[in-house]
């Protein structure tokens, strides 16, 4: 699923990233926390969706185990408190801008990568084959277009860049076939420019100097 590649990707990368920021340097700590806030929103507005929109569906139109079920649904719980975990540590380093706080985020994250990974796995590998014969597409299109939505309009190309980064030339064509005409060019013409642009000034290491 390659919305979920972009969450397997990043949360571990900023921890990192995280990690080996300077205590004091504020612009970046700026930075990296601006990215964070994208990806802690999109993966919680995403978890939302899928209790909201697709659980109650499958649960009503398939046969799932009841061990299945409490599983999925203690994972989910789990995100959700991880999530606010990082959520408010993230704050506190954007406040103190310290060692101490860096690295609480830090582990944070990697503690939540490790409740999200074990959870997407479950997903992709019980429920996904599911989804062709049980959930329409309407009902995908509902799922996505709630995410959409909870992405910043400023943000959304690169959050696009962010989901077809790692994605087959497959699965490319058919995510960028789904969009308007208008959207693919503003992607082709000034959206894969920007999105090279943020990920060098993200994902630079520390102490490196930025690209203009």
């Amino acid at each position: 699923m390659v919305l979920h590649r972009v969450f397997r990707r990043e949360i571990p990368l900023l921890a990192d990233l995280i990690e080996g920021t300077a205590p004091g340097d504020r612009q970046r700590l700026s930075t990296i926390a601006d990215h964070l806030d994208l990806i802690l929103d999109a993966l919680g507005e995403h978890h939302e969706g899928e209790d909201d929109l697709l659980w109650p569906k499958l649960q009503e139109r398939t046969v799932l185990g009841a061990d299945v079920v409490a599983r999925m649904a203690g994972q989910h719980e789990a995100i959700a408190g991880a999530l606010a975990t990082a959520a408010n540590l993230s704050y506190q380093w954007r406040t103190e801008a310290d060692r101490d706080s860096a690295l609480r985020l830090a582990d944070a994250l990697r503690e939540l990568d490790r409740h999200a990974a074990a959870h997407m796995d479950d997903e992709e590998e019980l429920l996904l084959p599911l989804m062709s014969d049980h959930i329409t597409p309407r009902e995908w299109f509902e799922v996505g277009e709630r995410g959409r939505r909870s992405v910043p309009k400023s943000k959304l190309l690169i959050f696009l860049g962010a989901i077809l980064e790692d994605a087959t030339a497959q699965e490319r064509h058919q995510f960028l076939a789904q969009m308007p005409a208008p959207a693919r060019l503003l992607w082709r013409t000034v959206g894969t420019r920007l999105y090279a642009r943020t990920t060098t000034r993200v994902r630079r290491p520390s102490g490196s100097i930025p690209r203009t």
